[in-house]
């Protein structure tokens, strides 16, 4: 892919990073002059779509101007500021991608339907970061790294081991997060759901803007270049844009997973809680034994693992094998797994309490906000990554980020679990994260443009947060430049990243 102005490049203004050591210094400390985004008057709501996608939703073909103007309400309009750059999502890809697009010039803001950032790693306690490094090699740097090293400044994580998994605490991971945020420059605003979008005209128009629900009633939010970072694909969905589910035959998901923390456990008894050692079976496999020899004689919750992680507190493990058979873009599959998982926890905590020694004492500090989920939507872009892509990586390029997690596909409705080493550390093109029918929409992290078995690999965190910071510096330079986002120079993105330190 070629500039549709090449002499532009050569004015492309780049923000200078400062320092790695300087920047945690400073992010280290409380951060002042939080950049939130003003308070949004309130909006009308779109009328159903036509058609469905293959999670049995209608695709939303986006809302009219004039619906928005007709339907408003009291508390109504359109938020005061029109961004540059907006990041639906603020779990692993979008929180780097806001951070990215801000420092390179970008007015950018971040929207987030918590009140904290994180998405999984946070929402939903998933951890560890995986993977930094393959084969003791560093393969993600620029951003995403300098995030995990402020949050081992604040005391929240550790960086030491070469498999690259890297532990931390999640309350730790929000302060981070936001501190990051407001020393970019960029723009926040919490507790807000992304409900809809607008669309210039019925065919493969722009994106002009997002509709969010949240206390203050309904709003939308203008921006010239919107990252699609929901985990989900939801803005894709509600701009009416192709995307996959599953295999794209049978639509069948990996299992959803309430994670846990237990207090009161004997972790000096408690193996493999560092994980120390990336694309190997992490399994308790003792532990997985006894509850399968148990299940032959009482009943025991559906279960996969057990993996059981540290939290940086003796006598704390943190705990995912619970799972669940469902739609995580389905509101009332979504229900079901929240109640049903719910009962399997207390039910799975008795267990070990009951069975094994180092967790007699154990107690239930708490669980996810929400349930974690594996896989839903991914996009149909302009290029689809493959298994053979994974296995036998190709030199893209324009080439943006990389991965090295194992093929990792959790089985819906049983224990099992496939997992496929891969050999070395491979590359994900931009092209990936172009959605078909758009000018101005990218998407990052779980969503992009990726065959089953490839994204059961690209899934995990640190290559989503690998894939935010392309996301927001692309969305950032095509600002710069004036074009659409499929027009911009893939191999002058990757030096920009390369000289970011993001691209190693």
């Amino acid at each position: 892919m070629s500039a549709e102005n090449p002499a532009a490049s050569e004015n492309t203004k780049q923000t200078t990073a400062c320092s790695r050591r300087d920047a945690l210094k400073f992010l280290g400390a409380a951060t002042a002059g939080l950049a939130v985004a003003a308070a949004p008057p309130a909006m009308a709501a779109a009328g159903p779509a036509k058609g469905a996608n293959p999670d049995g939703g209608a695709p939303g073909r986006g809302i009219s101007r004039e619906t928005l103007s007709s339907r408003g309400s009291a508390q109504g309009g359109i938020l005061p500021v029109k961004y540059e750059v907006a990041v639906c999502g603020g779990g692993p890809a979008g929180l780097m991608a806001a951070i990215a697009a801000a420092r390179n010039g970008a007015k950018t803001i971040l929207i987030e339907r918590y009140g904290f950032l994180g998405g999984m790693a946070t929402q939903s306690l998933v951890s560890p970061l995986s993977v930094f490094n393959k084969n003791r090699k560093r393969i993600i740097g620029g951003i995403p790294l300098e995030f995990a090293e402020l949050m081992e400044t604040l005391g929240g994580a550790d960086t030491t081991y070469p498999s690259g998994n890297i532990h931390f605490d999640p309350e730790i991971y929000k302060l981070a997060a936001q501190r990051m945020v407001f020393a970019s420059g960029g723009s926040l605003i919490l507790h807000s759901y992304i409900s809809g979008c607008l669309r210039e005209g019925d065919g493969n128009g722009r994106i002009t803007g997002i509709v969010i629900e949240n206390k203050s009633g309904r709003q939308k939010i203008e921006a010239r270049y919107f990252i699609d970072c929901t985990g989900d694909a939801d803005v894709i969905k509600f701009a009416g844009l192709p995307y996959v589910m599953g295999d794209g035959e049978s639509h069948e998901l990996q299992p959803m997973t309430l994670w846990f923390r237990l207090g009161g456990v004997d972790t000096d008894r408690l193996e493999n809680m560092e994980m120390r050692e990336s694309g190997k079976r992490h399994v308790n496999s003792r532990i997985r034994d006894a509850l399968l020899k148990l299940g032959n004689e009482a009943p025991v919750p559906q279960f996969g693992g057990p993996w059981m992680f540290t939290t940086f507190r003796k006598g704390e493990a943190s705990v995912n094998m619970s799972r669940y058979a469902g739609n995580g873009t389905d509101v009332l599959s979504l229900t079901q797994a929240e109640c049903t998982l719910r009962e399997d926890v207390f039910k799975l905590v008795k267990l070990l309490r009951e069975h094994f020694p180092e967790f007699k004492n154990a107690y239930l500090i708490d669980t996810g906000t929400q349930v974690g989920i594996r896989e839903t939507r991914r996009i149909t872009g302009l290029y689809e990554m493959t298994l053979d892509d994974i296995m036998a990586p190709k030199d893209f390029p324009d080439t943006v980020a990389k991965g090295g997690h194992p093929v990792d596909i959790h089985k819906a409705g049983s224990r099992e679990q496939d997992l496929r080493a891969v050999k070395t550390g491979y590359n994900i093109p931009y092209r990936s994260m172009i959605p078909v029918g758009s000018d101005n929409l990218i998407a990052a992290g779980r969503p992009i443009c990726a065959a089953r078995e490839a994204f059961a690999s690209i899934r995990v965190q640190a290559t989503c947060m690998a894939l935010g910071q392309a996301a927001g510096t692309a969305a950032a330079l095509c600002h710069q430049k004036d074009i659409p986002v499929h027009k911009l120079d893939g191999a002058e993105l990757n030096g920009i990243l390369r000289k970011q330190g993001a691209v190693v």
